[in-house]
């Protein structure tokens, strides 16, 4: 009984990162989109939540992510690689926010990933995609979509195409996702790029639910406790008339 169990518990978790190394593909719509909406306290002002949405957006630090260092990035050079310098300026992201529409309570940032390995197929890539947020009375929703690569040769930083080792054509060196999944057959490389982009794509949805939760601005659901109901009061009823006293008769 306790190898079964144990098996079952290695068969869910194998489950739940296949699950984890696929991204959101919406099949019917062929786009990738993460998504969630969060129902906020009836009592909050929808001024408020954009506000500090806005203010959400202003952390440079939270919009940007690397997974390793490129070893051109620490190499000391006598002259700057001009490519390098190129991309850095192109994917400079210090000021995430990228459109505000307070009159619809929409917002709109942008994510930045870098993403570099030493595997057959992917070496250097950079990731852009749009973080949405739409704030309405009662409700905030978040969606992350429209994700675009850049591939690069980490040495020189030169643009190249994605070669599928297993043979086929190369897949574009710029394009959409949901044009990388159609093409790409480095299946393993792919499921590691997914692992990653979800968590980090993930911890933006995590941090925006975060920040409403410490403003106490999402409904948790608990209504006020109601008093208990008192019991009805009984009415008021006449006194029993006392037995009149029985006459005597004088002998």
């Amino acid at each position: 009984m306790k190898q079964f169990t144990i098996l079952t518990i290695a068969l869910i978790a194998t489950f739940n990162v296949y699950a984890q190394a696929k991204f959101p593909y919406d099949s019917i719509n062929h786009v990738v989109v993460y998504h969630q909406t969060f129902k906020l306290n009836p009592k909050v002002n929808a001024d408020d939540v954009y506000i500090s949405v806005m203010s959400w957006f202003g952390d440079a630090n939270k919009f940007t992510h690397k997974n390793a260092i490129v070893p051109l990035d620490t190499m000391i050079t006598k002259k700057k690689n001009k490519n390098k310098v190129d991309a850095e300026d192109q994917f400079d992201n210090h000021r995430p926010m990228q459109m505000q529409d307070p009159a619809g309570g929409k917002l709109q940032g942008l994510g930045i990933i870098r993403y570099y390995t030493t595997g057959n197929s992917i070496k250097l890539l950079y990731i852009k995609y749009d973080i949405g947020v739409k704030v309405e009375t009662g409700q905030t929703s978040v969606s992350i979509s429209n994700i675009r690569y850049f591939h690069y040769n980490p040495s020189s930083y030169k643009q190249v195409p994605l070669y599928n080792f297993s043979g086929g054509k190369p897949c574009e060196e710029v394009g959409t996702l949901e044009a990388l999944i159609s093409c790409e057959n480095f299946h393993e490389e792919f499921k590691t790029l997914a692992l990653y982009c979800n968590k980090q794509i993930n911890e933006h949805i995590s941090d925006l639910k975060n920040l409403l939760k410490q403003k106490k601005y999402l409904n948790d659901g608990s209504a006020p406790a109601k008093a208990p109901a008192k019991a009805p009061a009984k009415p008021a009823g006449k006194a029993p008339a006392k037995p009149a006293p029985k006459a005597t008769v004088k002998k």
